[in-house]
């Protein structure tokens, strides 16, 4: 099909019948998964979808709804529909098309790698046999196989809106993964590892994730209490993310505005330690979370959240800036074309510093390596944070045992 124009059409047609402002915003997917376990092909999946959000305004009162049905007569029905709800809606002063005036030429992102529909079946369940073979391999201590899967997928998406803005992107996805079982006696852990890339060829060596998977579930064995303390805690570089998504939930704008956050009056102040830099830039080539425009179909730029431990900007969609009164780069998500946009962050980056993991450890004569998390833990008003976690115990700058919570 070609979504351009069916996105440009539902525009027009709702302009034709009255509305002030238009948005139709189409996504197109398909997804495929395998499940390989001991050997043997578990579970193959494929699915398609696609579907179009329409989004309108008419006296500053916003309709929104969504179909997954493209064809011209049912389009038309389903834009007269969206409009009818303008009829129960309240007019809000901030309800509108974002306004971005001029912006520069939309980026090529290199987000497409046509090679994925190349790979044949059989080839993504060898990948999958080969990950778990090699992981089962990695120790005697390694029982039993959760599984190796072999994911790929493609879409679409495009943007078309009564202020002249008509964009889209094409993106893939593909990776494949492993999880293994290791026992000693009674004692059972798991351990697992995965590759994602944009292109296919860039995926890590079958060896080395297998490897990081049965050496993640053999070194959880022989877990040891401890008893309460105060120590330093150092956050393992894969599960920091769990812990970063719940700090900058903080950053939220309309929270701000609220006055629901514990940061409502820390802009431009310290927030943290002075080695703490966090940008949002989904402008990185080939990278998985890159997008050359956002959920308001704005072109994407770097953002500095954090600089030096300093907060330089709160997070805004053009809604909740305009509701604000204040004027700063918006940044938008959106969860398909079944939702409006919202304001958050889209590639989310912290800038490594200059001292590896192993020197961290070393100047800690005793404390706690985070390999895991276990819930959200943070609450937005009061900024305490409190999790379910598990590690291994630090003891005169080298890792001494396990300790699972």
């Amino acid at each position: 099909m070609e979504y351009q124009k069916i996105a440009e059409k539902v525009v027009k047609k709702a302009l034709n019948l009255g509305v002030d402002e238009a948005e139709a915003y189409i996504e197109s997917n398909r997804n495929f998964y395998l499940l390989v376990r001991n050997g043997d092909v578990d579970t193959v999946k494929q699915s398609s979808t696609k579907g179009i959000g329409l989004t309108i305004y008419k006296d500053k009162k916003l309709g929104f709804s969504y179909t997954s049905d493209l064809t011209a007569d049912s389009l038309e029905e389903f834009t007269k529909r969206t409009i009818q709800l303008v009829a129960v809606a309240d007019s809000k002063p901030w309800n509108g098309l974002p306004d971005y005036g001029k912006e520069e030429k939309q980026k090529d992102l290199n987000l497409w790698d046509p090679s994925i529909f190349e790979i044949e079946d059989s080839q993504k369940i060898d990948i999958a046999k080969k990950v778990e073979k090699s992981a089962l391999s990695y120790d005697k201590r390694i029982t039993n196989s959760r599984g190796a899967g072999f994911r790929d997928a493609e879409s679409e998406t495009i943007i078309v809106n009564s202020k002249g803005i008509s964009r889209s992107f094409k993106t893939t996805s593909v990776s494949f993964s492993v999880s293994v079982i290791a026992g000693e006696g009674n004692n059972m852990q798991s351990g697992g590892w995965s590759s994602s890339k944009r292109h296919f060829k860039e995926l890590a060596i079958i060896e080395e994730v297998a490897q990081e998977a049965g050496k993640r579930a053999v070194e959880k064995l022989g877990a040891k209490p401890v008893q309460t303390a105060q120590v330093p805690v150092v956050f393992d570089r894969y599960v920091s993310g769990s812990f970063w998504r719940g700090i900058l939930s903080a950053f939220s704008g309309d929270s701000v505005y609220k006055k629901t956050t514990f940061l409502t009056d820390s802009l431009n102040k310290p927030v943290a330690s002075k080695l703490i830099t966090i940008t949002d830039n989904p402008t990185i080539p080939r990278h998985v979370g890159s997008v050359p425009f956002d959920g308001e179909g704005k072109i994407t730029r770097e953002n500095t959240l954090v600089a030096d431990g300093i907060l330089k900007m709160f997070i805004y969609d053009s809604a909740t800036a305009l509701k604000a009164g204040i004027k700063i780069n918006t940044m938008a998500r959106r969860r398909g074309y079944k939702g409006t946009p919202y304001a958050g962050t889209l590639n989310t980056i912290v800038k490594n510093g200059n001292v590896s993991r192993d020197k961290i450890i070393q100047g800690i004569k005793e404390g706690f390596y985070v390999t895991g998390l276990r819930g959200s833990g943070t609450d937005v008003t009061t900024g305490t944070f409190s999790v379910g976690a598990s590690g291994f115990w630090i003891k005169n700058g080298e890792i001494a045992f396990l300790w699972m919570e």
